[in-house]
């Protein structure tokens, strides 16, 4: 921030328009101040209020503090994060911008992106440890749409067994699985345990059952937050007459 406020740095022009204001302690504040990083959580959760065009308009969170006169203007675009200065925010049309208080929680590198496997088995499958599996899928962002959530013991049987079984979990929620082939992103449900650090990533495609899956190491690095969640004790199976399906086209 202090190129911004000594006028040090290259300005980009564009239009503004503030999607929503984020109010910080003030030792938050300067900390965010002293390091700009777009690995912050709450960047990273309001990544879809944020725009940037160079030269054109700016989507921007403004983060400022509850007393204090200065803000700061974030908006993410192809580029990176582009950083604005607000002096006086007070002077800043605010009315009706939806506002959150957070603590600044540490820097986070998420996972984006995982490789997605056709027609798994089991979760050996998916974790690429079978040498006889070809290798021709390839790492592409996703999106969690839903966590669903089981008792571990479930879940175990999941992973060793329960990928080609149709479940009544995925059948009910099949809305929320689906490609966006313009930007490549898988959109999917997230499966694992109560007490589970992994987790598999399923994308049905229409089915009940894991026509696509990824497996996730570590469940804490995905962006869960305002994600819903699914308890299904038990994970029921669904019976094959019963499951929706779009024919065998991939």
């Amino acid at each position: 921030m202090e190129g911004l406020r000594n006028n040090t740095v290259q300005y980009v022009p564009g239009t503004l328009k503030i999607t929503k204001a984020i109010i910080l302690s003030l030792e938050d504040y300067e900390k965010l101040a002293e390091d700009i990083s777009p690995e912050y959580p709450f960047l990273k959760d309001n990544r879809d209020l944020m725009k940037a065009d160079r030269g054109g308009r700016f989507h921007a969170l403004l983060a400022m503090t509850e007393t204090g006169s200065e803000g700061m203007l974030l908006a993410q675009g192809k580029g990176g994060l582009y950083v604005g200065l607000s002096r006086d925010v007070q002077k800043l049309d605010l009315q009706g911008i939806p506002t959150e208080r957070i603590k600044l929680e540490e820097p986070t590198v998420y996972q984006e992106r995982a490789v997605f496997y056709r027609k798994p088995c089991n979760v050996e499958d998916i974790k690429n440890q079978d040498p006889r599996r070809t290798t021709s899928e390839r790492q592409m962002n996703f999106r969690v749409e839903m966590a669903v959530v089981l008792e571990d013991t479930q879940y175990g049987q999941f992973k060793k067994i329960g990928l080609q079984e149709d479940h009544i979990f995925l059948f009910k929620n099949n809305d929320k699985m689906w490609f966006d082939p313009d930007v490549l992103c898988w959109h999917c449900l997230l499966v694992k345990g109560e007490n589970s650090k992994d987790g598999i990533l399923v994308e049905a495609e229409g089915y009940a059952h894991a026509r696509y899956a990824a497996f996730v190491p570590n469940c804490d690095r995905l962006r869960l937050k305002d994600v819903p969640l699914w308890y299904e004790y038990p994970a029921r199976v669904l019976e094959r007459q019963k499951s929706k399906g779009r024919g065998e086209a991939r």
